[in-house]
């Protein structure tokens, strides 16, 4: 079989390069980066594998409230208007599957992939350490309006394979000990059992370790991708800033950075970046041991191995990836009056920011292009780490 190029070494693409030789096909995985995972989205995640609440981001009440993200007045949530053509065109797209028919078909899609995804990962689990757990996941509300919404939720994905409980305040205080610390009030939860967690860079790094040894996959790091170069709509070669890389076959999976090089061979993905943040500290004993997703914040706590890592955030507008040190405070503000003795705060604090590339739909983009022989698999959002399995396995099959 020809050589297929993965470009992008994050947890999208190292699983395609998985995915690939597992059918026998010859991979090189070519990323700007020194190594797996160490740039993009898949190095600072939210960590957690979200089987179970993969729920779409366009939706009926984060539109109602764009006027109040406008105008800053909710610290987790920002959107600043850009006359960029681009991102014109990707907002109204979004705004159009904010309804709540869309977002239920979009969340329900999403689900399927994801549930797809879980058996994957769990054959993985057994061959790359990752600090992976099985520890379960819940989901605060704040009022009794958003626990009504989510409980229909939950009863629509149900019914679709998902597996979910609604908790009173009570039940949840049972079930996670650590809630009795919660800085806030909550009305009840939702509990996803079987959602887990694991540490997505740690995961690519010893995934690169396996694809060299079992597989023979090559990796082109440090390798900055330049673009597509096509001939009579057939894929001709990648070329980079050091030389012109021949292949039959390539794949883009390089996260936000997929439609501008996509864009070099011709062909528009409605791709937005979405800046987030997280911290890792080392955890403290008290420290839930389930995940925790605050809805009123946007905020999720997850434990990986010792360490307890935040995340949250939603910046949309100009996105240059810059960190901005009054950003990554509003987190850390944050996540402290969540849960203040759940981590080592006052020591070192590891600060991370990323951009999430987003779709319209929420759905990640996979399959062939109108160029013989370009793949995608791109556009998962803050979903990577949770569909990487899913998303690798029908590219896979798509390839010819």
């Amino acid at each position: 079989m020809s050589r297929v190029l993965v470009l992008g070494a994050g947890v999208v693409g190292m699983t395609s390069a998985y995915a690939l030789a597992k059918k026998a096909y010859e991979v090189c995985v070519v990323d700007a980066a020194p190594g797996p995972a160490e740039a993009g989205a898949s190095f600072g995640n939210g960590a957690q594998l979200s089987y179970f609440y993969p729920d779409a981001m366009a939706s009926p009440s984060l539109a109602a409230n764009i006027p109040k993200y406008m105008l800053g007045r909710d610290p987790a949530f920002r959107v600043r208007l850009t006359l960029s053509p681009a991102f014109m065109a990707w907002s109204l797209r979004f705004l159009a599957n904010a309804t709540q028919g869309a977002f239920e078909r979009n969340t329900t899609d999403i689900l399927e992939l994801a549930l797809q995804s879980r058996s994957g990962i769990a054959e993985l689990s057994g061959k790359v350490k990752f600090d992976h757990s099985k520890t379960g996941k819940i989901t605060l509300f704040s009022n009794q309006e958003s626990l009504f919404k989510a409980k229909g939720l939950s009863e629509l994905k149900n019914r679709y394979g998902a597996e979910q409980i609604v908790l009173t305040r009570e039940q949840a205080l049972q079930r996670e000990p650590a809630l009795a610390l919660y800085g806030h009030s909550f009305v009840g939860a939702i509990w996803s059992p079987y959602d887990e967690a694991g540490d997505s860079s740690l995961f690519c790094k010893n995934l690169q370790v396996l694809l060299e040894r079992d597989y023979g996959v090559r990796f082109l790091f440090g390798t900055k991708i330049r673009r597509i170069i096509t001939h009579a709509n057939e894929l001709v070669a990648v070329a980079t800033q050091t030389e012109d890389l021949q292949c039959g076959r390539a794949v883009i999976s390089l996260g936000v950075w997929s439609a501008p090089i996509a864009r070099t061979a011709g062909i528009s993905l409605p791709i937005w970046p979405v800046q987030g943040y997280s911290l890792t500290i080392p955890a403290q004993a008290s420290a839930p041991v389930a995940s925790i997703t605050d809805t009123a914040r946007k905020t999720v706590f997850c434990r990986i191995g010792n360490r307890l890592r935040v995340a949250g955030l939603a910046d949309i507008g100009p996105a240059n990836g810059k960190f901005r040190e009054d950003r990554f405070r509003t987190l850390l503000t944050t996540a402290m009056g969540i849960f203040p003795k759940a981590g080592d705060y006052a020591g070192v604090v590891n600060a991370w920011t990323g951009l999430r590339p987003v779709t319209p739909d929420s759905k990640p983009i996979v399959g062939g292009t109108r160029i013989k022989g370009l793949f995608l698999n791109c556009g998962h959002g803050s979903l990577g780490w949770t569909l990487s399995m899913a998303t690798a396995n029908k590219l896979a099959d798509t390839i010819y």
